[in-house]
């Protein structure tokens, strides 16, 4: 689960991950869920229909911000983009490797070398869901980097692929941004500054503690979560306007 911020009047942004083994996390109105996080999309989704509305309710609610809209997204419509796209390039500071990742039926064992690396669908999926090379704080660090890395290639193969991913995503992806303002929208992510976004997962022990001795859950520390989204986060602009299109040269 990943929140993301963006102002397009100064191409400022910032985003975090709540990594899936907290628990207790707020409900949309009152109270706390049972499980992990993870679970709690399908279970609102279960219980009213409401899932991607109950979310949004629930993020708000245990971080003290506005969620304007949502985007969901399975392995397959990750597939399909990465390919429409011809690939991403991401950067690592240190080499990961994950022994037990199953490939396919015949092939355990997946990783990247420090550096930069080129990858295809395939690779980008199993980049955003290995987590045993680390941790899934370290898998959540990683899903904030292709996301990113993501962002760039569309903006570098520009306008023209839009009708293509467009299309990918109203059979793939769920969403409530308005797919048919697509060009309103690229220009807004257009505008962010990838290399100065802030980013953070909210993990041990900073952020979250044990739900107990030993366990692998973790609870948030929510008043500390939510200092680093008012230190991080744009300054909310409310007569804010996107940045005016260049004019052209002169003839």
């Amino acid at each position: 689960i990943m929140v993301v911020s963006i102002d397009p009047t100064t191409g400022q942004s910032a985003a975090f991950s709540v990594p899936r083994d907290t628990v207790d996390f707020p409900m949309p109105t009152s109270g706390t869920f049972g499980g992990k996080v993870n679970a709690l999309f399908q279970s609102l989704q279960a219980r009213n229909g409401r899932g991607a509305s109950g979310m949004k309710q629930a993020m708000s609610r245990a971080f003290g911000i506005e969620i304007d809209n949502y985007v969901l997204i399975g392995f397959t419509g990750v597939l399909k983009l990465v390919k429409a796209v011809g690939g991403v390039d991401v950067t690592l500071e240190k080499a990961y490797y994950d022994p037990y990742y199953w490939v396919n039926n015949r092939t355990r064992g997946w990783g990247l070398p420090a550096g930069k690396s080129r990858l295809n669908a395939n690779d980008a999926l199993i980049f955003a869901r290995s987590r045993k090379g680390d941790s899934d704080f370290g898998r959540a660090r990683r899903q904030q980097i292709l996301v990113m890395a993501a962002v760039a290639k569309v903006r570098k193969r520009g306008l023209d692929d839009l009708p293509r991913l467009i299309a990918i995503a109203r059979d793939w992806v769920r969403t409530d941004l308005p797919l048919d303002r697509a060009d309103d929208l690229f220009k807004v992510f257009s505008s962010v500054d990838l290399g100065d976004a802030k980013q953070a997962v909210f993990g041990p022990s900073k952020y979250a503690e044990r739900a107990a001795p030993g366990s692998y859950d973790y609870r948030l520390k929510l008043a500390a979560c939510r200092a680093w989204i008012e230190k991080a986060f744009p300054m909310v602009r409310p007569y804010g306007t996107w940045p005016a299109t260049p004019a052209s040269p002169a003839p």
